[in-house]
């Protein structure tokens, strides 16, 4: 169960730093994602055994109104695939607003400031299950495993 909410952890902070580092164009996508896969790669072959798999839509609500979907499909840790537009059957949804993203990038205290985009409502993680949504529960309420992870992946 540890691994399992330490990759949830990942994925959430992985698309935060996606979605902060692209101008929301799926084109733009690959490098960050083999930037992840390079760093993930590094990682214990245990921990990359026991991430799991999940499919992951990240929905990011521009600025102007329109709204930009990507679906990561991770399987063992890695990113094996974008899908633009996402995923009809997600295990998790992340919908977010590109000023939270632009709030959090710029924060000193990035965790503090997405755990209060997070209760402004502003960004919002949903399990479509109940193993996932347990596993996302427990996640989002240690700031210790949040703050270990974005060290150690964008740190």
């Amino acid at each position: 169960m540890r691994y399992e909410i330490i990759s949830v952890a990942i994925l959430m902070l992985l698309s935060v730093s996606f979605a902060s580092a692209i101008t929301y164009d799926i084109s733009g996508m690959q490098k960050y994602v083999n930037d992840y896969n390079s760093k993930i790669d590094q990682a214990p072959d245990l921990l990359k055994g026991l991430l799991g798999n999940e499919k992951v839509n990240l929905e990011v609500i521009r600025n102007d109104g329109s709204v930009f979907l990507v679906g990561f499909d991770v399987e063992k840790a890695r990113i094996n695939r974008t899908v633009d537009g996402g995923f009809s059957d997600p295990t998790i949804i992340i919908t977010t607003t590109e000023s939270a993203i632009e709030t959090i990038r710029r924060s000193n205290d990035p965790i503090a400031a997405f755990q209060n985009e997070r209760n402004l409502g502003q960004v919002d993680i949903q399990g479509t299950n109940l193993l996932t949504s347990a596993k996302l529960e427990a996640v989002l309420s240690s700031t210790s495993v949040i703050q270990f992870f974005y060290n150690l992946l964008f740190g």
